[in-house]
Protein backbone atom coordinates (compact mmCIF):
# COMPACT_ATOMS: atom_id res chain seq x y z
CA UNK A 1 0.00 0.00 0.00
CA UNK A 2 1.83 3.42 -1.05
CA UNK A 3 1.84 6.82 0.36
CA UNK A 4 -1.07 8.56 -0.81
CA UNK A 5 -0.30 12.44 -1.06
CA UNK A 6 -2.71 14.58 0.63
CA UNK A 7 -5.39 12.43 1.20
CA UNK A 8 -8.11 14.63 2.28
CA UNK A 9 -11.84 14.61 1.42
CA UNK A 10 -12.01 18.62 2.20
CA UNK A 11 -9.90 21.78 0.97
CA UNK A 12 -7.79 23.06 3.06
CA UNK A 13 -6.10 26.75 2.40
CA UNK A 14 -2.69 25.53 2.67
CA UNK A 15 -0.09 23.62 0.01
CA UNK A 16 2.06 21.10 2.03
CA UNK A 17 5.64 21.68 1.18
CA UNK A 18 6.37 17.87 1.69
CA UNK A 19 3.02 16.44 1.32
CA UNK A 20 4.45 12.64 2.17
CA UNK A 21 4.50 13.55 5.77
CA UNK A 22 0.74 13.10 5.31
CA UNK A 23 0.06 9.33 5.78
CA UNK A 24 -3.30 7.31 7.18
CA UNK A 25 -1.39 4.27 8.00
CA UNK A 26 0.58 2.76 11.19
CA UNK A 27 3.88 2.35 11.82
CA UNK A 28 4.64 -1.41 13.10
CA UNK A 29 8.49 -2.81 13.26
CA UNK A 30 9.58 -0.44 10.16
CA UNK A 31 6.52 -0.91 7.97
CA UNK A 32 3.25 1.05 7.39
CA UNK A 33 0.78 -0.80 7.75
CA UNK A 34 -3.19 -0.55 7.62
CA UNK A 35 -5.52 -2.80 10.20
CA UNK A 36 -5.37 -6.11 9.15
CA UNK A 37 -8.85 -6.08 9.30
CA UNK A 38 -8.79 -3.62 6.65
CA UNK A 39 -10.85 -1.41 8.96
CA UNK A 40 -11.06 2.34 8.81
CA UNK A 41 -12.28 5.43 10.91
CA UNK A 42 -12.79 8.91 10.23
CA UNK A 43 -11.13 11.91 11.10
CA UNK A 44 -12.92 15.35 11.42
CA UNK A 45 -12.02 18.95 11.26
CA UNK A 46 -12.76 20.72 14.54
CA UNK A 47 -12.68 23.93 12.42
CA UNK A 48 -16.52 22.73 10.48
CA UNK A 49 -16.97 19.25 11.35
CA UNK A 50 -15.91 18.57 7.76
CA UNK A 51 -15.11 14.75 7.12
CA UNK A 52 -10.55 14.76 6.69
CA UNK A 53 -9.90 11.55 5.86
CA UNK A 54 -9.92 7.91 6.76
CA UNK A 55 -7.41 6.86 9.00
CA UNK A 56 -6.26 2.94 10.01
CA UNK A 57 -8.28 1.15 13.08
CA UNK A 58 -6.22 -0.81 14.37
CA UNK A 59 -7.19 -3.34 16.98
CA UNK A 60 -5.72 -5.38 19.77
CA UNK A 61 -4.16 -8.46 17.42
CA UNK A 62 -2.13 -5.66 15.38
CA UNK A 63 -0.80 -3.60 18.72
CA UNK A 64 0.49 -7.26 19.69
CA UNK A 65 2.37 -7.27 16.45
CA UNK A 66 3.41 -4.02 17.20
CA UNK A 67 4.70 -4.79 21.14
CA UNK A 68 6.75 -7.65 19.99
CA UNK A 69 8.47 -5.48 16.85
CA UNK A 70 9.55 -3.07 19.70
CA UNK A 71 10.29 -5.74 22.39
CA UNK A 72 12.96 -7.45 19.44
CA UNK A 73 13.93 -3.73 18.35
CA UNK A 74 15.02 -3.45 22.49
CA UNK A 75 17.53 -6.42 22.03
CA UNK A 76 19.47 -4.14 20.22
CA UNK A 77 18.74 -0.48 20.63
CA UNK A 78 19.60 -0.92 24.34
CA UNK A 79 23.19 -1.26 23.40
CA UNK A 80 23.40 2.23 21.60
CA UNK A 81 25.64 4.15 23.43
CA UNK A 82 24.69 7.36 24.38
CA UNK A 83 26.04 9.82 22.49
CA UNK A 84 24.79 7.63 19.12
CA UNK A 85 20.92 8.42 20.70
CA UNK A 86 22.20 11.67 21.21
CA UNK A 87 23.22 12.35 17.40
CA UNK A 88 19.47 10.12 16.40
CA UNK A 89 17.91 13.12 18.65
CA UNK A 90 19.60 15.71 17.45
CA UNK A 91 18.88 14.56 14.07
CA UNK A 92 15.30 14.35 14.69
CA UNK A 93 14.93 17.94 16.61
CA UNK A 94 17.10 19.23 12.78
CA UNK A 95 14.03 17.49 10.76
CA UNK A 96 10.84 18.97 12.85
CA UNK A 97 12.09 22.49 12.74
CA UNK A 98 12.91 22.03 9.16
CA UNK A 99 9.21 20.95 8.39
CA UNK A 100 7.90 23.15 11.50
CA UNK A 101 5.23 24.80 8.81
CA UNK A 102 3.74 21.40 7.19
CA UNK A 103 3.55 20.03 11.16
CA UNK A 104 1.71 23.34 12.03
CA UNK A 105 -0.80 23.06 9.06
CA UNK A 106 -1.24 18.94 10.50
CA UNK A 107 -2.05 20.60 13.89
CA UNK A 108 -4.43 23.02 12.43
CA UNK A 109 -6.22 20.79 10.84
CA UNK A 110 -7.11 17.94 12.98
CA UNK A 111 -7.00 19.79 16.38
CA UNK A 112 -8.96 23.26 15.13
CA UNK A 113 -5.83 25.75 16.57
CA UNK A 114 -5.07 29.03 14.92
CA UNK A 115 -1.84 28.40 12.89
CA UNK A 116 0.02 31.33 14.32
CA UNK A 117 -0.45 29.07 17.66
CA UNK A 118 0.25 25.66 15.89
CA UNK A 119 3.35 27.13 14.93
CA UNK A 120 4.08 28.21 18.64
CA UNK A 121 3.38 24.30 19.51
CA UNK A 122 5.36 23.06 17.14
CA UNK A 123 8.50 24.65 18.74
CA UNK A 124 7.62 23.97 22.33
CA UNK A 125 7.61 20.40 20.96
CA UNK A 126 10.97 21.07 19.20
CA UNK A 127 11.85 22.17 22.98
CA UNK A 128 11.94 18.09 24.26
CA UNK A 129 13.62 16.72 21.82
CA UNK A 130 16.22 19.80 22.01
CA UNK A 131 16.03 19.08 25.98
CA UNK A 132 16.69 15.06 26.15
CA UNK A 133 19.40 15.15 23.02
CA UNK A 134 21.23 17.43 25.62
CA UNK A 135 20.79 15.29 28.38
CA UNK A 136 21.11 11.76 27.39
CA UNK A 137 24.46 11.60 28.10
CA UNK A 138 24.11 13.11 31.67
CA UNK A 139 22.19 10.14 33.32
CA UNK A 140 24.83 9.27 35.69
CA UNK A 141 25.44 6.32 38.18
CA UNK A 142 27.11 6.87 41.49
CA UNK A 143 29.64 5.38 43.86
CA UNK A 144 28.59 4.86 47.57
CA UNK A 145 30.16 4.19 50.73
CA UNK A 146 30.29 0.97 52.05
CA UNK A 147 29.49 0.31 55.35
CA UNK A 148 31.72 -3.35 54.95
CA UNK A 149 35.13 -1.75 54.26
CA UNK A 150 35.74 -4.73 51.32
CA UNK A 151 33.16 -4.23 49.68
CA UNK A 152 32.27 -1.30 46.88
CA UNK A 153 28.89 -0.34 45.86
CA UNK A 154 28.44 1.44 42.51
CA UNK A 155 25.02 2.58 40.72
CA UNK A 156 24.20 2.22 36.58
CA UNK A 157 21.14 3.50 35.20
CA UNK A 158 19.78 1.22 31.90
CA UNK A 159 17.16 1.63 29.76
CA UNK A 160 13.60 -0.24 30.93
CA UNK A 161 12.00 -1.73 27.81
CA UNK A 162 9.19 -1.03 25.75
CA UNK A 163 7.91 1.59 26.94
CA UNK A 164 3.37 2.56 25.86
CA UNK A 165 2.58 5.91 25.18
CA UNK A 166 -0.63 6.96 25.25
CA UNK A 167 -0.69 10.69 24.07
CA UNK A 168 -3.95 13.20 24.33
CA UNK A 169 -6.16 14.93 21.60
CA UNK A 170 -4.91 18.65 22.85
CA UNK A 171 -1.91 18.59 22.43
CA UNK A 172 -0.25 16.13 19.32
CA UNK A 173 2.73 16.86 18.87
CA UNK A 174 4.54 18.33 21.98
CA UNK A 175 3.22 15.46 24.05
CA UNK A 176 4.53 12.91 21.39
CA UNK A 177 8.16 14.01 22.26
CA UNK A 178 7.90 14.85 25.78
CA UNK A 179 7.18 11.34 25.99
CA UNK A 180 8.65 9.07 23.47
CA UNK A 181 11.69 11.61 22.84
CA UNK A 182 12.25 11.43 26.21
CA UNK A 183 12.02 6.68 26.22
CA UNK A 184 13.47 7.23 23.23
CA UNK A 185 16.68 9.03 24.15
CA UNK A 186 16.87 7.20 27.15
CA UNK A 187 17.41 3.89 25.12
CA UNK A 188 13.93 2.39 25.34
CA UNK A 189 11.40 1.57 22.74
CA UNK A 190 8.03 2.71 22.25
CA UNK A 191 4.61 2.24 20.95
CA UNK A 192 2.30 5.10 20.67
CA UNK A 193 -1.48 5.13 20.72
CA UNK A 194 -1.98 8.73 19.87
CA UNK A 195 -5.85 9.85 20.69
CA UNK A 196 -8.21 8.92 17.84
CA UNK A 197 -9.15 12.41 17.50
CA UNK A 198 -5.45 13.61 16.99
CA UNK A 199 -3.27 10.84 14.73
CA UNK A 200 -1.67 12.81 12.23
CA UNK A 201 0.62 14.87 13.90
CA UNK A 202 2.20 11.35 15.65
CA UNK A 203 2.52 9.84 11.84
CA UNK A 204 4.25 12.76 11.03
CA UNK A 205 6.89 13.03 13.70
CA UNK A 206 7.36 9.32 13.47
CA UNK A 207 8.00 9.68 9.76
CA UNK A 208 10.72 12.32 10.59
CA UNK A 209 12.32 10.01 13.16
CA UNK A 210 12.64 7.27 10.25
CA UNK A 211 14.35 9.79 8.07
CA UNK A 212 16.84 11.12 11.01
CA UNK A 213 17.78 7.15 10.93
CA UNK A 214 15.82 5.65 13.70
CA UNK A 215 16.33 1.90 13.57
CA UNK A 216 12.87 -0.08 12.94
CA UNK A 217 11.22 -1.21 15.64
CA UNK A 218 11.85 1.68 17.97
CA UNK A 219 9.21 4.09 17.19
CA UNK A 220 5.67 2.33 16.52
CA UNK A 221 2.24 4.09 15.90
CA UNK A 222 -1.30 2.61 16.56
CA UNK A 223 -4.20 4.29 15.32
CA UNK A 224 -7.00 3.27 16.52
CA UNK A 225 -11.26 4.47 17.04
CA UNK A 226 -12.92 5.10 19.99
CA UNK A 227 -14.76 1.88 19.67
CA UNK A 228 -11.12 -0.64 19.32
CA UNK A 229 -9.65 1.69 22.01
CA UNK A 230 -10.15 -0.70 24.71
CA UNK A 231 -9.08 -3.72 23.30
CA UNK A 232 -5.66 -1.87 22.02
CA UNK A 233 -5.64 -0.70 26.24
CA UNK A 234 -5.73 -3.64 27.19
CA UNK A 235 -2.76 -5.23 24.62
CA UNK A 236 -0.47 -1.70 26.60
CA UNK A 237 -1.58 -3.32 29.79
CA UNK A 238 -1.41 -7.19 29.99
CA UNK A 239 1.84 -7.68 27.71
CA UNK A 240 4.69 -8.65 29.96
CA UNK A 241 6.82 -7.24 27.50
CA UNK A 242 5.43 -3.63 27.87
CA UNK A 243 7.54 -2.38 31.11
CA UNK A 244 6.21 1.18 31.56
CA UNK A 245 2.79 2.88 30.53
CA UNK A 246 2.94 7.02 30.28
CA UNK A 247 -0.60 7.95 29.69
CA UNK A 248 -1.91 11.80 30.07
CA UNK A 249 -5.59 12.23 29.77
CA UNK A 250 -8.69 12.56 32.35
CA UNK A 251 -7.91 11.10 35.85
CA UNK A 252 -11.15 7.97 35.65
CA UNK A 253 -9.22 6.68 32.85
CA UNK A 254 -5.73 6.96 34.28
CA UNK A 255 -7.36 5.06 37.07
CA UNK A 256 -8.53 2.12 35.24
CA UNK A 257 -4.75 1.80 33.16
CA UNK A 258 -2.66 2.14 36.58
CA UNK A 259 -5.53 -0.59 38.14
CA UNK A 260 -4.57 -2.83 34.75
CA UNK A 261 -0.67 -2.51 34.75
CA UNK A 262 -0.43 -3.65 38.57
CA UNK A 263 -1.55 -6.89 37.51
CA UNK A 264 2.15 -7.24 35.79
CA UNK A 265 3.69 -4.92 37.87
CA UNK A 266 4.49 -2.24 35.31
CA UNK A 267 5.90 1.28 36.17
CA UNK A 268 3.11 3.90 35.11
CA UNK A 269 3.71 7.90 34.35
CA UNK A 270 0.42 9.52 34.69
CA UNK A 271 -0.53 12.84 33.24
CA UNK A 272 -4.06 13.50 34.67
CA UNK A 273 -6.84 15.89 35.64
CA UNK A 274 -6.31 19.61 36.75
CA UNK A 275 -8.41 22.00 38.46
CA UNK A 276 -5.77 24.81 38.70
CA UNK A 277 -6.43 27.68 40.98
CA UNK A 278 -5.50 31.45 40.23
CA UNK A 279 -5.24 33.82 43.09
CA UNK A 280 -5.08 37.97 42.70
CA UNK A 281 -4.00 39.18 46.34
CA UNK A 282 -4.96 42.89 47.12
CA UNK A 283 -1.39 43.50 46.25
CA UNK A 284 -1.28 41.95 43.02
CA UNK A 285 -0.20 44.35 40.00
CA UNK A 286 -3.28 44.08 38.21
CA UNK A 287 -2.28 44.24 34.65
CA UNK A 288 0.28 41.79 35.16
CA UNK A 289 -2.28 39.50 36.94
CA UNK A 290 -4.82 40.15 33.95
CA UNK A 291 -2.08 39.45 31.27
CA UNK A 292 -0.85 36.15 32.92
CA UNK A 293 -4.41 34.84 33.35
CA UNK A 294 -4.79 35.41 29.89
CA UNK A 295 -2.39 33.46 29.28
CA UNK A 296 -3.28 30.54 31.74
CA UNK A 297 -6.73 30.09 30.36
CA UNK A 298 -7.36 30.83 26.95
CA UNK A 299 -4.61 29.61 25.53
CA UNK A 300 -5.60 26.53 23.59
CA UNK A 301 -8.93 28.00 23.71
CA UNK A 302 -9.18 26.73 27.47
CA UNK A 303 -8.23 23.38 26.34
CA UNK A 304 -4.84 22.43 28.81
CA UNK A 305 -4.92 20.22 31.71
CA UNK A 306 -3.13 23.29 33.69
CA UNK A 307 -5.62 26.25 32.48
CA UNK A 308 -6.61 28.66 35.41
CA UNK A 309 -10.25 27.17 36.11
CA UNK A 310 -11.22 28.85 39.96
CA UNK A 311 -9.98 32.02 39.69
CA UNK A 312 -9.81 33.51 42.85
CA UNK A 313 -10.08 37.38 42.78
CA UNK A 314 -9.43 39.67 46.40
CA UNK A 315 -12.68 41.72 47.11
CA UNK A 316 -11.15 44.31 47.02
CA UNK A 317 -10.14 44.21 43.46
CA UNK A 318 -12.85 42.42 42.14
CA UNK A 319 -14.64 45.12 39.94
CA UNK A 320 -11.44 46.51 38.63
CA UNK A 321 -10.11 43.14 38.05
CA UNK A 322 -13.02 42.00 35.95
CA UNK A 323 -13.12 45.21 33.78
CA UNK A 324 -9.47 45.12 33.09
CA UNK A 325 -9.51 41.50 31.92
CA UNK A 326 -12.61 41.67 30.07
CA UNK A 327 -10.96 44.83 28.27
CA UNK A 328 -7.14 42.45 27.54
CA UNK A 329 -9.47 39.82 26.45
CA UNK A 330 -11.30 42.16 23.92
CA UNK A 331 -7.48 43.36 23.22
CA UNK A 332 -5.47 40.26 22.99
CA UNK A 333 -7.87 38.01 20.58
CA UNK A 334 -8.87 37.56 16.97
CA UNK A 335 -11.12 35.37 15.77
CA UNK A 336 -11.72 33.94 12.22
CA UNK A 337 -10.65 31.08 10.28
CA UNK A 338 -7.58 29.24 11.65
CA UNK A 339 -5.71 29.66 8.82
CA UNK A 340 -5.50 33.04 8.90
CA UNK A 341 -2.75 34.43 10.65
CA UNK A 342 -3.66 37.01 11.95
CA UNK A 343 -6.56 35.16 14.07
CA UNK A 344 -5.70 33.78 17.49
CA UNK A 345 -8.14 32.06 18.80
CA UNK A 346 -9.80 28.70 17.69
CA UNK A 347 -12.95 26.78 18.09
CA UNK A 348 -13.16 23.84 21.08
CA UNK A 349 -12.16 20.07 19.59
CA UNK A 350 -15.70 19.21 19.32
CA UNK A 351 -19.27 19.56 19.70
CA UNK A 352 -19.04 17.31 23.48
CA UNK A 353 -17.00 20.62 24.36
CA UNK A 354 -18.98 22.51 23.59
CA UNK A 355 -21.67 20.74 25.26
CA UNK A 356 -19.35 20.85 28.90
CA UNK A 357 -18.87 25.12 28.39
CA UNK A 358 -22.60 25.62 28.20
CA UNK A 359 -23.27 22.89 30.88
CA UNK A 360 -21.01 24.78 33.14
CA UNK A 361 -22.30 28.21 32.17
CA UNK A 362 -25.91 27.73 32.22
CA UNK A 363 -25.24 26.08 36.19
CA UNK A 364 -23.45 29.16 37.32
CA UNK A 365 -26.04 31.86 35.96
CA UNK A 366 -28.85 29.49 37.56
CA UNK A 367 -27.09 29.96 41.17
CA UNK A 368 -26.25 33.42 40.72
CA UNK A 369 -23.04 34.14 38.41
CA UNK A 370 -23.11 37.05 36.36
CA UNK A 371 -21.60 37.24 32.60
CA UNK A 372 -19.37 40.29 32.67
CA UNK A 373 -18.30 39.81 29.10
CA UNK A 374 -18.46 37.73 26.35
CA UNK A 375 -21.13 34.45 25.76
CA UNK A 376 -22.63 32.38 23.70
CA UNK A 377 -21.60 33.18 19.57
CA UNK A 378 -21.65 30.26 17.19
CA UNK A 379 -20.85 32.69 13.94
CA UNK A 380 -17.83 31.59 13.71
CA UNK A 381 -18.57 27.77 13.53
CA UNK A 382 -19.91 24.92 15.15
CA UNK A 383 -17.55 24.57 18.03
CA UNK A 384 -16.51 28.05 18.45
CA UNK A 385 -16.75 29.76 21.87
CA UNK A 386 -15.54 32.93 22.71
CA UNK A 387 -13.55 34.01 25.68
CA UNK A 388 -16.28 34.52 28.62
CA UNK A 389 -15.89 36.55 32.10
CA UNK A 390 -18.21 35.78 34.60
CA UNK A 391 -18.25 37.10 38.40
CA UNK A 392 -20.16 35.63 41.36
CA UNK A 393 -18.64 32.42 40.58
CA UNK A 394 -18.69 30.63 44.61
CA UNK A 395 -18.60 27.03 46.03
CA UNK A 396 -20.87 24.52 44.63
CA UNK A 397 -20.98 25.19 40.95
CA UNK A 398 -20.13 23.01 38.66
CA UNK A 399 -16.97 24.45 37.22
CA UNK A 400 -15.18 24.24 41.29
CA UNK A 401 -15.55 20.77 40.89
CA UNK A 402 -14.84 19.66 37.75
CA UNK A 403 -12.54 20.69 34.77
CA UNK A 404 -14.16 23.22 31.95
CA UNK A 405 -11.71 22.61 29.42
CA UNK A 406 -13.11 25.47 27.82
CA UNK A 407 -12.89 29.42 27.72
CA UNK A 408 -15.07 30.50 30.62
CA UNK A 409 -13.42 32.50 33.42
CA UNK A 410 -15.35 32.25 36.58
CA UNK A 411 -14.12 34.73 39.22
CA UNK A 412 -14.30 33.97 42.64
CA UNK A 413 -13.82 36.36 45.41
CA UNK A 414 -12.12 35.68 48.60
CA UNK A 415 -11.26 38.41 51.39
CA UNK A 416 -8.05 36.29 53.51
CA UNK A 417 -4.86 34.41 52.52
CA UNK A 418 -6.22 31.49 55.19
CA UNK A 419 -9.63 31.46 53.07
CA UNK A 420 -8.25 31.10 49.69
CA UNK A 421 -5.80 28.42 50.50
CA UNK A 422 -8.30 26.54 52.39
CA UNK A 423 -10.71 27.11 48.83
CA UNK A 424 -7.74 25.97 46.94
CA UNK A 425 -6.66 23.25 48.60
CA UNK A 426 -10.09 21.67 48.64
CA UNK A 427 -9.57 19.69 45.08
CA UNK A 428 -8.58 15.63 44.58
CA UNK A 429 -6.30 17.28 42.48
CA UNK A 430 -3.52 18.92 42.19
CA UNK A 431 -1.21 19.76 39.15
CA UNK A 432 -0.75 23.52 38.81
CA UNK A 433 -1.53 26.40 40.38
CA UNK A 434 -1.07 30.36 39.90
CA UNK A 435 -0.84 33.66 41.93
CA UNK A 436 -0.09 36.64 42.10
CA UNK A 437 0.78 39.04 44.78
CA UNK A 438 4.03 41.83 45.08
CA UNK A 439 4.57 40.27 49.13
CA UNK A 440 8.26 38.21 49.15
CA UNK A 441 6.93 36.80 52.67
CA UNK A 442 3.13 35.75 51.02
CA UNK A 443 5.14 34.41 47.88
CA UNK A 444 6.74 31.60 49.99
CA UNK A 445 4.28 30.73 52.25
CA UNK A 446 1.32 30.69 49.62
CA UNK A 447 3.79 28.26 47.13
CA UNK A 448 4.63 25.93 49.83
CA UNK A 449 1.38 26.00 51.05
CA UNK A 450 -0.61 24.67 47.63
CA UNK A 451 -1.20 21.35 47.29
CA UNK A 452 0.47 20.56 43.49
CA UNK A 453 3.06 19.75 41.51
CA UNK A 454 3.69 23.08 40.12
CA UNK A 455 3.01 26.83 41.00
CA UNK A 456 3.51 29.43 38.62
CA UNK A 457 4.19 32.81 40.43
CA UNK A 458 3.54 36.01 38.78
CA UNK A 459 3.46 33.88 35.46
CA UNK A 460 0.67 32.29 34.05
CA UNK A 461 3.04 29.80 32.07
CA UNK A 462 4.40 26.94 34.00
CA UNK A 463 5.03 24.30 30.58
CA UNK A 464 8.74 23.70 29.92
CA UNK A 465 10.96 21.27 28.56
CA UNK A 466 13.40 21.51 31.08
CA UNK A 467 11.32 21.83 34.13
CA UNK A 468 9.68 19.07 35.79
CA UNK A 469 5.69 18.60 34.87
CA UNK A 470 3.63 16.57 37.14
CA UNK A 471 1.06 16.51 40.05
CA UNK A 472 -0.59 15.78 43.14
CA UNK A 473 -2.89 13.49 44.80
CA UNK A 474 -5.12 12.62 41.92
CA UNK A 475 -3.57 14.53 39.31
CA UNK A 476 -1.00 11.92 38.59
CA UNK A 477 2.02 9.94 38.92
CA UNK A 478 5.96 10.82 38.20
CA UNK A 479 7.03 13.88 35.77
CA UNK A 480 7.46 14.78 32.42
CA UNK A 481 10.38 17.18 31.28
CA UNK A 482 13.79 17.80 32.74
CA UNK A 483 16.08 15.46 34.27
CA UNK A 484 13.76 13.82 35.84
CA UNK A 485 12.00 12.97 32.93
CA UNK A 486 14.57 10.60 31.67
CA UNK A 487 14.77 8.86 35.05
CA UNK A 488 11.29 7.85 34.73
CA UNK A 489 12.43 6.03 31.71
CA UNK A 490 15.66 4.28 33.36
CA UNK A 491 16.32 1.58 36.03
CA UNK A 492 18.75 2.15 38.86
CA UNK A 493 21.01 -1.23 39.49
CA UNK A 494 23.18 -1.58 41.96
CA UNK A 495 26.25 -3.10 42.08
CA UNK A 496 28.05 -4.62 45.25
CA UNK A 497 31.77 -5.54 44.49
CA UNK A 498 33.49 -7.63 46.77
CA UNK A 499 37.88 -7.05 47.05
Amino acid sequence: MGSVAQPFKKPIPYEFKDSSLIDTRSLIGGQWVGAASGKTFKLTDPEDDGEICDIADLDGEDTRRAIEAASQAFETYKLTPHRERRWLMRKWGDLIKANREDLAALNTLELGMPYTESLAKVQYAVDFVDWFEGAVERTFGETIPAFRGSNRILTIRQPQGVVACITPWNSPLAMVTRKVGAAIAAGNTVVCKPAPETPLCAIALAKLFERAGGPPGVFNIVTTSPANTPAVGHQLCSHNAIRHLSFTGSTAVGKMLNTECAKTIKKTSLELGGLAPFIAFEDADVDKAVAGLITSKFRSSGQTCVCANRIYVHSSILDKFADALSEGVKKTFTYGSVWDKKVNFGPLYAGKGIAKVAAHLDDSLKNGAKVHSGGRDDRAGPNFFPPTVLKGGRVGMKFMEEETFGPLAFLVPFDTEEEVIKMANTADVGLAAYFYTEDISRLWRVSEALKVGMVGVRVGLVSAAEAPFGGVLESGLGREGGIAALEEYLDIKSITIGL
